[in-house]
């Protein structure tokens, strides 16, 4: 669904010192609705590599096997945020080595079938809404961190929860 927060969470493992630690190369990409093929290949690129003015004027076919000479034998993370269909997945997946190395492709949609088509044989994690109980007690960590919330707020605080419809990031 839209706003439960995959991208946060997905910028998370990201940015995490884990995944800093345990990749060699990390990337990202947003994908969304309508996408250009050129311009994830230059994304993920910039995100590994110094992007110089003889690779922005590669070719398509030379920008993919650029990418995936660089990718090769290193153990990378590329997060492709906001997957809308298959389409931008086959028109790159020549780019990504297959040498199992540990590397990995992180892929946050808001469509449930685009995880399945993508990797059909691997279940996709799906995040959910709050409920209005926790929506509050998200929100009062939030504002009052280790203290409790005030007799005389708890009534407008749980409104504001409420009104928040169970998404985290309207809560955060």
């Amino acid at each position: 669904g839209f706003g439960v927060g995959k991208t946060t969470l997905a910028r998370k493992v990201y940015s995490s010192l884990n995944a800093m630690r345990h990749f060699h190369l990390r990337a990202w990409c947003t994908v969304s609705q309508e996408y250009d093929k050129r311009r994830l290949l230059l994304e993920i690129l910039t995100g590994i590599h110094v992007l110089t003015e003889e690779i922005r004027q590669m070719r398509d076919e030379d920008l993919q096997d650029k990418l995936r000479k660089l990718l090769l034998k290193n153990k990378n993370l590329v997060v492709m945020d906001d997957v809308w269909g298959i389409g931008a997945w086959n028109d790159l997946r020549n780019s990504f080595p297959d040498d199992a190395n540990g590397s990995r492709i992180l892929f946050t949609s808001r469509l449930h079938r685009v995880a399945s088509e993508i990797k059909p044989d691997s279940p996709p994690l799906s995040l959910s809404l709050f409920s209005q109980e926790e929506s509050w007690q998200l929100l009062e960590k939030k504002v009052f961190k280790e203290e409790c919330c005030p007799n005389e707020l708890q009534r407008v605080g749980k409104e504001i929860a409420y009104h928040c419809q169970g998404l985290p990031l309207a809560l955060s």
